[in-house]
C-alpha cells in the first residue's frame, strides 16, 4: 500500500464535493469488452481527504475542543485534527494490486465490480451530506481480499483515528481485522456480508445485511398473517443446503405467531398431499433453491390445481428473486411470496434521481450494492453529523432508517454487536418479485 500524503484543502459553502483534495487520485476506464459498458471510478484507494460543505474553522461550523487543539497543529496532523470525530475510513477488496500495465481487462473489472459498487455509492451519499453543510474526513483503503493486508490495516494510524470504519466485505476478511482491530470502541460496519454476526464474535461489529433468521422471523409472521381458519400450512423439506437452513425453526417461528395454526412437516409431494385441504387455502412453505426440487414442488401444484378441489399459497426463499420464474406459466397464480433486504421503490423520485446522478457520474446503473453503499453513507453520516461523531453505538437501537434500498433496525447484542432486522415482504406479480 502506498499512500501519498497531501494537506487537505477544505470546501466552503454549498460547493459540490466532485474534486476535493486528492491524495492518490487514480483515474480508470474499465471497459466491459461484451457490452462496452464505460465505468470511471473518480476517487480510488489509496485515498484521503476531507468531504465537506463548511470548514470546520468557519463561523457556525461545529467545533470541539479536539478541533481547538488541532488548529495549533500544522500539517497533516492539524488537518486530521478538524475532523477528529469525523474520521471515516473506508476499507474495501478493490484488488487494484491484481491489474497489471496499463490495460484493464475484464477479469479485472469482475473482480473490483463489488467494491467499486458500493464505493461509488458511498462517495455520492457523502457528496449529498456536503452540500447540506457536514463535514468528514475520509480514507479509502484497498483490503485486497488478504488476510496480511487486514492486519495490517486494522493496526494503521489511518484506521486508528477513524471515529467509523466501514468494511471490510468478505467474511475471513471482517473476522482478521475486527480481530486485530486496536480501538474496540469504534463501530465496524460489515457492509454486504450475509453472515450470521454471531459468525464474528465482534461486539462493536454493525451487520447491515439482515441475517436469514431474521428472514424465517419475517416470513413466519407473513404466513401467520394470511392464514385463516381451515387453511394448513405445509412445510416442505429437501435435502439441499438453503431448504435445511432456512426451514430450520420455521415451524416453531410460526407457532410463535399462530399458536392455533395446523402445520405439517412433509419431505416429498406424496407426502403433501396426504396433508392436503379442500376446505381451505394450502399454505406451502418451502427454502429451497435447487431448480429440479422447485420444479418437482412446482408441478405437483399444477397437477393438484387441475383438480379443482385445492388452493395455494406458495412461500419461498429470499434467492427466488434472482430466478427466472416465467418458465412456469401459472408460477404467478399461486400468489408466490419471499422475503428481501431490499425495499427498492424504483418508481419513486428519489431512486429515479438517484440513478440518473449515478448513470451520468460513472456511465453505468448503480446496482444493489451500489445502492447499498449510497443508504450506508447517508445514515452513518448523518449520525456523525447529528452527534459530532461520538457515543455512535448509543444511537443505532432507537434510530431506524428507512434509504433507497435498505431499511436499519438494528438489535443489539453484547457478545456480536448489532444486527439488522429490517427485512421486507415481496411478491411475484408479472414477471418479478416486488414489494407488496
Amino acid at each position: 500500500m502506498t499512500l501519498v500524503q497531501n494537506r487537505p484543502q477544505p470546501l466552503s459553502g454549498n460547493r459540490k464535493v466532485r474534486n476535493f483534495s486528492i491524495l492518490f487520485f487514480l483515474l480508470c476506464l474499465l471497459f466491459i469488452s461484451s457490452c462496452g459498458t464505460k465505468r470511471t471510478v473518480l476517487r480510488s484507494p489509496d485515498y484521503q481527504g476531507n468531504v465537506g460543505g463548511k470548514d470546520p474553522n468557519a463561523a457556525g461550523a461545529k467545533e470541539t475542543e479536539s478541533d481547538k487543539e488541532g488548529s495549533k497543529e500544522s500539517g497533516k496532523a492539524s488537518a486530521n485534527k478538524k475532523y477528529i470525530d469525523r474520521n471515516i475510513s473506508l476499507v474495501l477488496p478493490f484488488q487494484l494490486h491484481q491489474i497489471s500495465g496499463e490495460a484493464v481487462l475484464d477479469a479485472d473489472v469482475k473482480r473490483s465490480a463489488l467494491a467499486l459498487d458500493f464505493y461509488q455509492g458511498f462517495q455520492l451519499g457523502l457528496d449529498e451530506l456536503a452540500e447540506k453543510g457536514s463535514n468528514f474526513y475520509v480514507n479509502v483503503l484497498d483490503s485486497k481480499d488478504d488476510d496480511f493486508q487486514n492486519a495490517t490495516l486494522a493496526q494503521s494510524e489511518e484506521v486508528k483515528e477513524a471515529s467509523l470504519i466501514v468494511g471490510p466485505v468478505y467474511p475471513k476478511e471482517i473476522k482478521t481485522f475486527g480481530t486485530n482491530l486496536l480501538n474496540k470502541e469504534v463501530l465496524q460496519i460489515n457492509p454486504l456480508a450475509a453472515s450470521m454476526p454471531s459468525e464474528f464474535n465482534l461486539p462493536n461489529l454493525v451487520s447491515l445485511t439482515p441475517p436469514i433468521r431474521s428472514h424465517v422471523n419475517a416470513l413466519a409472521s407473513e404466513i401467520a398473517r394470511r392464514y385463516m381458519p381451515g387453511d394448513v400450512i405445509i412445510i416442505y423439506n429437501t435435502s439441499d443446503a438453503d431448504g435445511k437452513q432456512f426451514l430450520n425453526g420455521m415451524l416453531s417461528a410460526i407457532k410463535q405467531f399462530k399458536p392455533a395454526a395446523e402445520i405439517y412437516s412433509v419431505s416429498s409431494t406424496a407426502q403433501m398431499n396426504e396433508k392436503l385441504s379442500t376446505t381451505g387455502a394450502n399454505l406451502i412453505v418451502t427454502g429451497t433453491t435447487d431448480k429440479f426440487q422447485i420444479k418437482t414442488l412446482l408441478g405437483n401444484l399444477d397437477l393438484k390445481a387441475k383438480e379443482g378441489y385445492y388452493s395455494f399459497k406458495l412461500f419461498g426463499h429470499p434467492l427466488w428473486s434472482r430466478y427466472d420464474f416465467q418458465v412456469y406459466p401459472n408460477f404467478a397464480n399461486y400468489t408466490p411470496t419471499i422475503t428481501s433486504e431490499s425495499h427498492l421503490k424504483s418508481w419513486s423520485t428519489k431512486a429515479k434521481t438517484f440513478k440518473e446522478s449515478y448513470l451520468t457520474q460513472f456511465g453505468v446503473n448503480p446496482s444493489d450494492n451500489s445502492y447499498k453503499g449510497y443508504d450506508a453513507a447517508i445514515y452513518f453520516g448523518g449520525l456523525i453529523d447529528k452527534y459530532n461523531g461520538r457515543n455512535l453505538k448509543d444511537h443505532l437501537t432507537t434510530e431506524p432508517f428507512n434509504g433507497l434500498f435498505s431499511s436499519y433496525k438494528f438489535k443489539h447484542n453484547d457478545a456480536w454487536g448489532f444486527s439488522n432486522d429490517a427485512v421486507s415482504i415481496h411478491v411475484y406479480t408479472g414477471n418479478s418479485f416486488g414489494l407488496r
